[in-house]
């Protein structure tokens, strides 16, 4: 990582809060300066309301108060401007006060690679990807998911949550980025539901119109993000949404724990940490399975683990990798990569479904930490165009893949019927599908699962284009409105500003 204009941006805020008490008292010293931290800083005058009166004096002496480079009142107020350093304004900041000052994007791509993995998993079709015993442990990728968006929120809005107004900007920008999607995806389940009324081929006796987890009576629930949560006990319609529900319960209790009580954030996240496995063992025959009902339990303590990690990353000497003579060579980090992960996969793979399963989390945690630090080669691979790409689609791979896995499987049920085949079998988890496709032959079926893949990615850079980017730029629009004030409006800089969380969790 390398060190951002936002950090930069931090220490100058840092260095003037130091000297905050000679700033009062100077005469015409540190106006201007100021003014350059408002404008770099779309929250300034949040933090320090008494030093407007210092903004308002270059303001009134005709000085633009959104101008970039830094100025010296005095020569400002004589027509002359002294030449210094040009300020940019951090990409990663914007009027919301929802920027990161750094982008993980080893972390982006290690999450498209999770929902990779989650497609997998739900893929029904005999091969030898199938088969892989690492494959057929691809939900408890949806715990990684978990930790690496408290990392990421905590990342995002641990500083940013300190008023009404700033909280319910968080809950417009994380549904913004979430709901759009999710709403989009239900409406193309409804809708398919419906043709299979006129066209009864697409369905079988087992599948009626409207019935089993496409039951109407579900849609409230998908529709409030509510589907995980008690006393809602079975998945239903877009059935991987469940963890969005899940985790927007973790949004939700994290948002209110850093508003109300900052200062016991620790403590609040490690009870977390401790009674929400506790309370699925207890509650959940699932335990660490569970997904509807009680899955908002599994969220909390995969979120805690997260932001908690977050918390003391930030704290810690890795902060200091990106910028310090002090950092190993990235020979330790490969290794450090390179060693995180294969325990995190071989963990995952031994022990899901297993009581061992509870300690995932943390397994996952570790993955987290050492990428974040982005130092070793791995890291570099992952950061590559291919990578990033899935990074950035994550979201949408793992909206839309069980949707088209379905219509797979409708295209085989017509085949079968039309040309006699007989591709339908009861394989893999059949309580969902209830059946898969065989074609008799294991490499053909990698093939397939191959297509399935691809034609997942495809769908899904147009739903990131035409659904997930729109609903992102119009909760950004809404929440600046909700932080507009008369004493502060964005320069015509501001605009130029791209938005900072291009995704999460």
């Amino acid at each position: 990582m390398r060190r951002s204009p936002c950090v930069e941006a931090h220490s100058y805020w840092t260095l003037f809060s130091e000297m905050r008490p000679l700033l009062k008292t100077s005469a015409g010293g540190g106006q201007s300066q100021i003014l350059a931290l408002r404008h770099m800083f779309p929250w300034f005058s949040h933090l320090a309301p008494d030093w407007r009166g210092y903004c308002d004096v270059d303001r009134k002496a005709g000085l633009n108060p959104y101008a970039v480079p830094f100025r010296d009142a005095g020569a400002a107020r004589s027509g002359t401007a002294m030449r210094a350093p040009t300020l940019e304004i951090p990409r990663s900041q914007d009027a919301t006060g929802a920027a990161p000052a750094v982008r993980f994007e080893a972390l982006d791509s290690w999450r498209g690679l999770a929902a990779i993995m989650v497609v997998l998993f739900h893929a029904q079709i005999v091969s030898n990807i199938r088969l892989f015993g690492l494959v057929r442990s691809g939900e408890a990728f949806v715990d990684f998911f978990f930790v690496l968006s408290g990392f990421v929120i905590a990342h995002a809005y641990l500083q940013r949550l300190s008023t009404p107004r700033h909280v319910a900007t968080f809950f417009i920008l994380r549904l913004g980025r979430l709901y759009p999607l999710h709403i989009f995806m239900l409406a193309l389940f409804v809708l398919f539901e419906m043709g299979k009324a006129f066209l009864p081929g697409l369905g079988n006796a087992a599948d009626p119109v409207f019935s089993g987890t496409n039951d109407p009576s579900y849609l409230i629930s998908n529709m409030v993000f509510a589907q995980a949560l008690w006393p809602f006990d079975q998945l239903s319609w877009n059935t991987p949404s469940w963890s969005i529900s899940a985790e927007f319960l973790a949004y939700a209790l994290f948002a209110l724990a850093v508003f109300l009580q900052r200062s016991r954030l620790v403590f609040w996240l490690g009870l977390a940490i401790v009674a929400a496995p506790v309370a699925l063992a207890a509650l959940s025959a699932d335990g660490m399975g569970a997904v509807s009902g009680l899955g908002g339990l599994r969220a909390v303590y995969g979120f805690s683990v997260g932001a908690l990690l977050y918390i003391l990353f930030n704290r810690s000497i890795l902060r200091q990798h990106a910028t310090t003579s002090l950092r190993p060579q990235p020979g330790f980090w490969t290794v450090a990569e390179g060693a995180a992960s294969a325990g995190a996969i071989m963990i995952a793979w031994k022990t899901h479904a297993t009581p061992w399963a509870y300690g995932l989390p943390f397994v996952f945690a570790l993955v987290v930490g050492v990428f974040a630090v982005e130092r070793g080669h791995l890291s570099r691979l992952l950061k590559l165009r291919p990578f990033a790409l899935i990074g950035l689609l994550s979201y949408s791979i793992y909206m839309t893949h069980m949707f088209l896995q379905l219509r797979l499987l409708n295209v085989a049920r017509l085949s079968d019927k039309v040309f006699q085949t007989s591709l339908i079998q009861q394989v893999g988890h059949t309580e969902r599908y209830g059946a898969g496709i065989d074609t008799g032959n294991l490499f053909v079926g990698d093939l397939i699962i191959v297509g399935v893949v691809l034609v997942t990615v495809a769908f899904s850079y147009l739903t990131y284009r035409l659904i997930e980017k729109p609903g992102q730029r119009m909760s950004r629009r809404i929440a600046e409105r909700l932080l507009a004030s008369r004493e502060f409006r964005r320069g015509p800089a501001m605009k130029q500003v791209e938005p900072a969380l291009a995704k999460s969790a």
